[in-house]
């Protein structure tokens, strides 16, 4: 007779008959890291289109209007006038250079300057002119409870008179807010009769206020007070902004199409307010006008 102690259990692998444990994944395998990570990126990438979508977009500087706040071109820094401080050279394509002069620690630019061809090219072939296009980050909720403030960076849906499919989007600074007087005395602004000096930034600004009336991007405005110069250009006196728009200038005056020449831009067109620039990363910093 079998000894039932001994006597094999059909369908259990012990002899205290208790099952066998399945192989358990393990914690440290490579599939369950792979899925680990998998979740995370998953999770990381919706909440990226998230922040891109409703809150936060990345912006590229693509050209010279916002020089030398935000720089989008080819640009050297040199003594240009010879005073012991680093001016900024602008290169635009086929034009002249633009100089923007270190004056107490501030960059204010004067305009396109003669420089001769062979030290443009000289300067070329030694690399000190360099492309630099900047990178911004954008607050897309900035305006949702809140109108715009003057001295503001803003991007904008460009207005129907200048559309343009390839660039939908434009980047200026806000000068004139709903129902200002703007008036212009030696390319200072006045507000209301009273010289414009806060934020800081508008203390030393001078705008260019002569348009050039053969760009295509010039649209008499009824908003405007002109004085004809000559039969080529026209002189801003004077704007009164519309309760409905702001009014916006590039910080590069002499090259930039901007509110002088079509006018306000609705405020419901206001998409985002420029608050960082994360690109080059030695000049990264805030965006604060002052």
């Amino acid at each position: 007779m079998k000894n039932p102690r001994t006597e094999p259990v059909h369908g259990r692998s012990d002899p205290g008959g208790v099952p066998p444990d399945r192989p358990a994944e393990s914690r440290h395998g490579v599939l369950f890291i792979l899925r680990e990570w998998f979740d995370v990126l998953i999770i990381a990438f919706i909440l990226a289109m998230f922040l891109r979508v409703f809150i936060i977009e990345l912006f590229r500087i693509p050209s010279g209007s916002m020089t030398p706040t935000l720089i989008g071109g080819h640009i050297t820094r040199m003594d240009f006038n010879r005073d012991g401080q680093e001016d900024l050279l602008l290169f635009p394509d086929d034009q002249k250079p633009y100089l923007f002069l270190n004056r107490g620690g501030h960059l204010s630019g004067t305009g396109p300057v003669d420089v001769p061809r062979r030290e443009v090219m000289r300067m070329r072939e030694k690399g000190t002119i360099q492309a630099r296009y900047d990178r911004i980050l954008v607050n897309k909720l900035a305006y949702w409870f809140n109108p715009p403030q003057r001295g503001d960076i803003v991007i904008f849906k460009v207005p129907v008179r200048i559309w343009d499919p390839g660039k939908p989007i434009y980047i200026k600074r806000c000068v004139g807010l709903p129902g200002d007087r703007l008036t212009f005395e030696d390319g200072y602004i006045n507000i209301d009769g009273f010289r414009l000096t806060q934020p800081g930034f508008f203390a030393n600004q001078q705008y260019r206020m002569s348009v050039e009336v053969h760009t295509n991007h010039f649209f008499k405005n009824p908003q405007m007070d002109y004085e004809e110069t000559n039969p080529y250009q026209l002189a801003i006196r004077g704007v009164s902004v519309p309760e409905d728009e702001v009014y916006v200038f590039g910080d590069n005056t002499h090259s930039s199409l901007d509110s002088r020449y079509w006018g306000g831009v609705e405020l419901g067109d206001v998409k985002g307010r420029a608050f960082f620039r994360y690109w080059p990363v030695s000049e990264m910093r805030f965006l604060i006008p002052g």
